[in-house]
């Protein structure tokens, strides 16, 4: 073994990172690498020697900021002052002082060190299917990906921006492209933004040509988050009163405006619902008594 090696117990994980460390205060021996969540600590013991010996376990605790050591030697472990027996524990925290013997004099002294968490920190990784980071549109995994509401399906800023340019001039409200609900709201997703460019650096083949991406560019106009209005109104089949004032303040069309439903008509004060099945906004009708979806 090489000065300050570490051996893993019969029942720990290996890894590869060093989360702790026993830093010798003689500057001669080398640091002891911790790198499993319980290793059996064989170093040196006394301060005139370079022969190895197991001497203690150590062991990390689930909170990461302190380990528990078992003292392994025939001989007691003095640790921050304290002895440990053979087969005690006692619990460690960085920059605890450890002698691997009953007294000062003639034994190495080692510090419990803590890494830094960064530095054994795993990352967590998601895996994503291609397919799901398509926009319906154009069918090539998104580019500068859009998010429309209330159905929250995802589209390229460009391909959505042309949808909503010609949605507008030949209709009274855009429909989503993939699910046909009322679009009420479109912004950009940052989120998926940052998925989209991992997708793409993980298969360069999904990425498209320079030409494609300058003139996806050219037709992408949302630029903020953007509530969309709608472009036409609704054909009245009666004449214009003072009620039809009111109901113009809305924001939203209401289609029992001017029809008249069984003599109900909205009013400025009038509460709405969004229907659960295109999207689109009725009046909360309390005088029914059937439930409104």
């Amino acid at each position: 073994m090489e000065f300050g090696e570490c051996s893993s117990g019969s029942n720990s994980s290996s890894s590869n990172e060093v989360w702790a460390k026993l830093v010798p205060s003689d500057s001669r021996y080398s640091d002891v690498e911790i790198r499993s969540n319980e290793m059996v600590i064989c170093s040196e013991i006394t301060s005139f020697s370079l022969e190895k010996h197991e001497w203690c376990k150590i062991t990390r605790n689930s909170d990461q900021s302190s380990a528990m050591m078992q003292n392994k030697s025939s001989n007691t472990i003095l640790v921050d002052e304290v002895t440990v027996q053979n087969e005690d524990d006692v619990v460690i925290n960085c920059g605890s002082e450890i002698i691997p013997g009953p007294a000062r004099e003639g034994y190495l002294s080692y510090r419990f060190k803590l890494m830094p968490r960064e530095s054994f920190t795993r990352w967590l990784k998601v895996s994503i299917d291609a397919e799901h980071a398509k926009c319906s549109i154009c069918l090539n995994v998104w580019h500068d990906v859009v998010t429309v509401a209330p159905c929250l399906h995802n589209f390229c800023n460009g391909c959505f921006s042309e949808w909503l340019r010609r949605s507008q001039e030949r209709h009274a409200s855009v429909l989503c492209p993939q699910c046909r609900a009322v679009v009420q709201f479109v912004g950009r997703n940052h989120f998926l933004h940052s998925i989209e460019e991992d997708v793409l650096q993980a298969d360069s083949s999904l990425k498209r040509s320079d030409e494609e991406i300058i003139l996806l560019d050219s037709y992408a106009s949302i630029k903020s988050n953007l509530i969309i209005q709608t472009g036409k109104k609704h054909r009245r089949k009666r004449p214009h009163s003072i009620l039809d004032a009111e109901n113009e303040v809305a924001d939203f069309p209401c289609p029992q405006c001017g029809t008249e439903y069984s003599g109900f008509h909205c009013n400025q004060n009038t509460i709405h619902l969004q229907c659960q099945a295109c999207g689109g906004m009725m009046p909360s009708r309390a005088d029914i008594g059937v439930p409104q979806h």
